[in-house]
Formats: C-alpha cells, sequence, structure tokens
C-alpha cells in the first residue's frame, strides 16, 4: 500500500501540474470525478487545487 503523502506534499504536486496543459487537464479530470463522488461542486472562489486537497483530506488520503 502505497505512503499518504502530506498535504504540503500533495499541494507541491498539484501545484506543479498547472504549469502545463497536460497536468491542467488531469486536474480538471480529477476535479470532475471528485464532484461525482462527493456530490459537491467546487465554489466558484475556490481553486481547483484548494478544492482537490480539502476532498484528499476528507477521504483520508492526505495524512497530517
Amino acid at each position: 500500500m502505497p505512503q499518504k503523502k502530506t498535504l504540503r506534499e500533495r499541494e507541491k504536486e498539484l501545484h506543479a501540474l498547472l504549469t502545463h496543459a497536460a497536468g491542467q487537464e488531469l486536474l480538471s479530470t480529477l476535479e470532475a470525478r471528485y464532484e461525482a463522488k462527493g456530490g459537491r461542486v467546487r465554489p466558484p472562489d475556490t481553486s481547483v487545487v484548494t478544492y482537490i486537497l480539502m476532498y484528499e483530506r476528507e477521504q483520508g488520503l492526505i495524512r497530517s
């Protein structure tokens, strides 16, 4: 079983994806998947990175 990442590690990883088109597409895919699973749409004033981090923390995918 893979080790959970810290919030800081995951945040850096997600921000790095913002720098190229394929990464941005991956973030959009994750956002859509998490919206479908969680039933909550990302608020308009929340970044996609913050939305993903919030979801992953709630699901226990990120360690403290």
